[in-house]
This record gives structure tokens, C-alpha cells and sequence, in this order.
């Protein structure tokens, strides 16, 4: 059984021409009959729509069911083979739409988690799998709507709460790095200094 991870990893509009030349190489090597064309192609079909469901979360099983009554539909080698071309532009037109509408949503979701939950130990795992989408891309959407990786976003939550503590000057540092998530004072004073160039007593001192 022919695994399409590579090809799928390309059908994104930037790289959508390295999956036709996959496509094509696997043409050359798999199709050689009508019979073989059909295999060949709703096994690609099928093996794309479950990808997109696992990797991304998009059920785009719709669009899968029509790929596949076309497929059984034609009965010419040439035309099966073009109609690969334009299923693998499908998935990728359909895949940019979609994910386009739902990242907001994404990322305004695992913000929240973060916010509600910084004073935790929270892993990009753990996020991933409360939104339902892979740990690889909800590392890549992070970064690129916020700006932030992943762990740098939660120590800068750690690092602002500490300070507004600091400020009012009420707690002790061993009470303020527990009650803000960090695993140790030490880890506390490392990353507040990190991002406010002072440590946190530094920073007390300051204030006066």
C-alpha cells in the first residue's frame, strides 16, 4: 500500500507544484491501466481526506465522496489521470479555505487555555489535543499569529503575572513563582531577568 505523506505535506498553494511532480513520478510508476489509475487514485483520495482529518482536524468528507464517484465514473486512462491533477488542487484549495476561517478560532482558544491555566505545568501536547489538532501544527499557527513560540508566550503570562505581584508587594518571591507556574524560584528568577532584564529582586528594588 502506497504511503502519499509526502505529497500531502506539499499541497499547500506554495509548494502545490512539488505535489504534482510526486504526483507524476507516481504516475509513471503505478498507473498503467484504467484498473490500476483507479486504485491508484482512490487510495490517494482516501489516504488525503484522512490526513487533513488527523493532521489538521478539517472533515472534508464530502468533497472525498464526490472524488470518488468521479473516479469510478471515468473509464479513460488520460482523463483519470488529469482528474488526479484536479483533486490534488481541490484538497489544496479547500484545505487554504478552511484553514483560513477556523486558525482564528484556533488560536483564540489556546490563548484562553494559557491565560486560565498559566499558573500550571502546560505542554504544546496538552493544548494540541484540547483544540484537536496536531502538536506540529499548533506549533506553526503559535508562532505565526502571535509571534510568539509556544513556551515563550506562556513565560511571558508567568512573567507579567509576577510582576503585578511584585508590585503590590504583598507576597513573598517562593510564594509568587509557585502561584505563577514556575518550577522553582530559580526558574523564576532565570526568566524574569530573560524578559525584564533584572531579576525579580532587582526589579523590587526599583520600585522603592
Amino acid at each position: 500500500m502506497l504511503n502519499h505523506l509526502s505529497l500531502a505535506s506539499q499541497l499547500k498553494s506554495s509548494t502545490f507544484n512539488k505535489a504534482l511532480d510526486i504526483y507524476h513520478s507516481d504516475v509513471k510508476k503505478f498507473i498503467s491501466s484504467n484498473q490500476t489509475a483507479k486504485e491508484y487514485l482512490v487510495h490517494l483520495n482516501m489516504f488525503l481526506y484522512t490526513y487533513f482529518l488527523v493532521e489538521y482536524n478539517k472533515d472534508l468528507e464530502v468533497f472525498a465522496l464526490q472524488n470518488e464517484r468521479y473516479i469510478y465514473s471515468e473509464n479513460n486512462i488520460h482523463v483519470l489521470i488529469e482528474l488526479g491533477e484536479i483533486i490534488l488542487k481541490g484538497y489544496t484549495n479547500k484545505f487554504s479555505s478552511e484553514l483560513n476561517q477556523n486558525d482564528h478560532e484556533l488560536i483564540e482558544k489556546a490563548l484562553d487555555y494559557i491565560n486560565k491555566n498559566y499558573n500550571k505545568k502546560i505542554t504544546l501536547q496538552t493544548v494540541a489535543n484540547k483544540l484537536h489538532i496536531s502538536r506540529n501544527y499548533l506549533c506553526h499557527l503559535f508562532k505565526t499569529k502571535t509571534g510568539y513560540k509556544f513556551c515563550e508566550y506562556i513565560n511571558l503570562q508567568r512573567v507579567n503575572k509576577a510582576k503585578t505581584l511584585i508590585e503590590e508587594n504583598k507576597k513573598t518571591f517562593e510564594f509568587i513563582s509557585f502561584d505563577c507556574g514556575f518550577s522553582s524560584q530559580s526558574h523564576f528568577s532565570t526568566t524574569f531577568k530573560k524578559y525584564m532584564g533584572l531579576t525579580p529582586n532587582e526589579y523590587k528594588k526599583e520600585l522603592g
